[in-house]
């Protein structure tokens, strides 16, 4: 396999491995002004989310980053999730 062709497959299992994290968050926060999801590791189990969200306005870090706990609370319970790096901002 060249080169180029393994960079795709692992873009092509990032990818994979994001869009149900992403399909969560974006399903609890609709509003969100930015969502992003990263696997930090490229083996689809320790990920890095970005949530900003006017939901977020008057509530603790804490609070929120529990909002963000409870919109993965599938794949945190079922073992998809092994690893979870979270980063919040309100309006």
């Amino acid at each position: 396999m060249a080169a180029s062709d393994t960079a795709r497959a692992t873009i092509r299992d990032m990818t994979t491995a994001t869009t149900p994290l992403r399909e969560l968050l974006a399903e609890a926060f609709p509003d969100a002004t930015e969502l992003e999801v990263q696997d930090r590791t490229g083996g689809g189990d320790h990920f890095q989310v970005i949530v900003s969200s006017p939901r977020f306005a008057g509530l603790s870090l804490v609070e929120q980053h529990r909002l963000v706990y409870a919109a993965l609370e599938r794949p945190l319970a079922d073992g998809t999730i092994h690893e979870l790096r979270i980063s919040t901002k309100g309006p």
